[in-house]
């Protein structure tokens, strides 16, 4: 008997389980609109001026409703390569807020303050914060380590300038979705050591991350054309996004799971859906944080995807993971 490995191809996509039975009400409706309305949205054959005004076009009709701020500004903080562009929405006419900056994800390749409009409401409403959004520059145009330098920036300016924007500037937060969640949790550890320390960061809030894992349960089971999160889609977000991937993807500042979490991590808040790929980056940044001591709320939302709370016009997941981690914000501040 003559024994010999058969030919074979590698096929990531050929396991993976099928989302559809497994989605929320709220879910299968969005699915429904998006395949109805959307279709072409993110058909990539096109520059990525193109593609990037498409995803706010596409937005535009999740973003109508939910609360209204009192004002908002928009200005400009200096940043490593020119003027990073900031919106900042006020819930009241109060003279004073404690102050949450907010970076959008998108693949770190598209997104902007516009695209999250209605998040940045929503838990300016439920937080009781001013919300400020930083418009970073995007991939592949700009890399890493730019944008996290550009996040840093914007938290920097109005720990030092909060006054004459009515923010106090010792007790502020960070929030971000998916590529900036990363960003987020990667400034905060940033300002931590390159700038003599954060400990006016008071919060965390990040919306199902990105931390670091490069092969988990998630990437194998999870992540279809349905969410553009497969893995030759993730794989493609990095490629545009670091400079160097083969060693950029173990950076602490980017991979964040391998820098110290020791010390330096304030109160955090995670939600992520279990159908996510990204789910595990959540559970063991969870795990090593709570391991740590740090206060932390993981909110493990069934039967949704990937950027779920973009949706709150058709799912109570979404408008219930912005009330939580809000209301989990509103808390700390006030201890």
């Amino acid at each position: 008997m003559e024994f010999k490995m058969p030919e074979f191809t590698i096929d990531m996509e050929i396991n993976k389980v099928d989302p559809r039975p497994l989605l929320s009400e709220g879910m299968r409706k969005v699915i429904t609109y998006q395949e109805e309305n959307a279709k072409d949205a993110f058909v990539t054959d096109c520059s990525w001026d193109e593609l990037r005004a498409k995803y706010v076009e596409e937005r535009r009709f999740w973003n109508e409703g939910g609360p209204k701020p009192f004002k908002t500004e928009e200005t400009t903080v200096e940043g490593p390569i020119g003027p990073v562009p900031v919106r900042i929405y006020y819930p009241d006419d109060k003279p004073q807020h404690h102050a949450l900056v907010f970076i959008h994800g998108g693949g770190f390749t598209v997104g902007n303050n516009d695209t999250h409009d209605r998040m940045m409401r929503s838990v300016m409403a439920s937080s009781g914060c001013a919300v400020i959004g930083v418009d970073y520059h995007l991939a592949p145009e700009v890399k890493f380590p730019i944008p996290l330098y550009e996040s840093a920036a914007v938290i920097r300016y109005f720990h030092e300038n909060g006054a004459q924007w009515g923010i106090l500037p010792d007790r502020m937060a960070i929030a971000g979705d998916s590529g900036g969640a990363n960003l987020a949790l990667g400034a905060n550890l940033y300002l931590r050591d390159a700038f003599g320390g954060n400990d006016y960061i008071c919060a965390l809030l990040l919306y199902y991350g990105s931390f670091g894992l490069q092969d988990s349960a998630g990437w194998h089971l999870h992540g279809t054309d349905l969410d553009g999160m497969r893995k030759t889609d993730l794989d493609y977000y990095l490629s545009c996004y670091l400079e160097n991937p083969q060693t950029d993807v173990k950076n602490p500042y980017f991979a964040t799971i391998y820098n110290d979490l020791t010390r330096g991590v304030p109160a955090t808040y995670m939600c992520a859906g279990t159908l996510d790929p990204l789910f595990d980056d959540s559970v063991a940044l969870d795990t090593i944080l709570t391991n740590h001591g740090v206060r932390t709320q993981f909110d493990r939302v069934p039967g949704v995807l990937h950027a779920f709370m973009h949706y709150g016009r058709m799912m109570d997941e979404a408008v219930e993971c912005l009330e939580r981690s809000g209301k989990f914000l509103a808390e700390e501040l006030s201890k």
